[in-house]
């Protein structure tokens, strides 16, 4: 105890072994303390990371379908005027190619006109 006292800087006469190894127990205490708190706090930041990307996800999602619902919207009115404007401000233009879009809109233009001239075709097995 003598030894332990000199070395941390007390007096062995003026410090009771019950205060000296009391300091120890509440530094200790304060540590684990500490570390649980540390612990909590690192849960916490992992969970409102989660949380956050599980939002961001569901943001993500929902304006593709938002999308999707005023592509179908969009082809379903024929309006071609519309469907490039809407193309510009949703930035669809910039992400795909301009003649595959072109390639498609004729695509569905001829597809209308066609079938409206022709008669259905019926396939008879024999």
């Amino acid at each position: 105890f003598t030894k332990a006292v000199k070395h941390f800087g007390e007096e062995a006469g003026k410090i009771q072994p019950d205060e000296f190894f009391g300091i120890f127990d509440q530094f200790l205490q304060a540590v684990s303390e500490a570390k649980q708190e540390n612990e909590n706090m690192r849960k916490k930041k992992e969970e409102e990371e989660r949380r956050a990307r599980m939002e961001a996800q569901l943001k993500e999602q929902r304006e593709r379908e938002r999308k999707m619902r005023k592509a179908k919207e969009n082809s379903e009115e024929g309006g071609e005027f519309d469907d490039l404007v809407s193309a510009l401000r949703s930035g669809e233009v910039f992400d795909k190619d301009l003649s595959k879009l072109k390639r498609n809109r004729k695509r569905i233009t001829n597809q209308m006109t066609d079938s409206s001239r022709e008669r259905p075709v019926t396939k008879l097995n024999f």
